[in-house]
């Protein structure tokens, strides 16, 4: 794809993290899914919106996420 970043700065710093704390960020967008992130190990995974209604929200539901798993990785 052309452009791989998530359009929101919330969500693009929480996806960051993300991979920085060793989970995979899939871009794979259908409709309003922008992509995943996912626990390679537990193969756990959270859909990560392109339209969040709240961008704040989003990168916090994404960041909760890598705490959960960040052992995982």
């Amino acid at each position: 794809m052309k452009n791989d970043r998530h359009p929101k700065p919330d969500v693009e710093a929480a996806l960051k993290r993300a991979e920085t704390a060793g989970l995979k960020v899939k871009r794979d967008q259908n409709g309003h899914r922008w992509g995943y992130v996912i626990c390679c190990p537990c193969t756990a995974q959270t859909k990560v919106w392109s339209t969040p209604t709240s961008p704040g929200t989003e990168g916090k539901k994404i960041d909760e996420f890598t705490r959960k798993h960040s052992d995982c990785a």
